[in-house]
């Protein structure tokens, strides 16, 4: 299993819409794990930090392989988190790419997806 770190610079009070986000996923977890899965990765964790300018959210996703993940979301079958999913990234994401931290090893390689 590989890990990696996604930093994503956010808009100054994008909290609100995060505690939304997440709980729907929690609730709803059918819908995001089935993107997930075609796509070929998971969400493991997700972390928030803030300082004067930003707020940020650190996302670890987890692939057996990240050379054969979906990059072509064409063929993807959406579920309703697809929705919910692009109001936050549209209302949310500063519009710059993400910083996709360099993995250097992950300890808990065992780790499945799970509510």
């Amino acid at each position: 299993m590989e890990s990696k770190l996604l930093k994503i610079k956010l808009y100054f009070n994008s909290r609100v819409q995060l505690n939304q986000l997440i709980p729907y996923m929690r609730e709803n977890i059918e819908f995001p794990k089935s993107e997930m899965d075609q796509k070929g990765y998971f969400w493991d964790s997700v972390f928030y930090e803030k300082d004067e300018e930003f707020e940020y959210v650190y996302i670890v996703i987890k692939s057996t392989d990240f050379s054969k993940i979906m990059l072509d979301e064409s063929e993807l079958i959406v579920s309703p988190f697809r929705d919910v999913y692009e109001q936050f990234r549209s209302q949310c994401w500063v519009s710059e790419p993400y910083l996709d931290l360099e993995p250097i090893f992950c300890f808990n390689s065992s780790m499945v997806f799970s509510n």
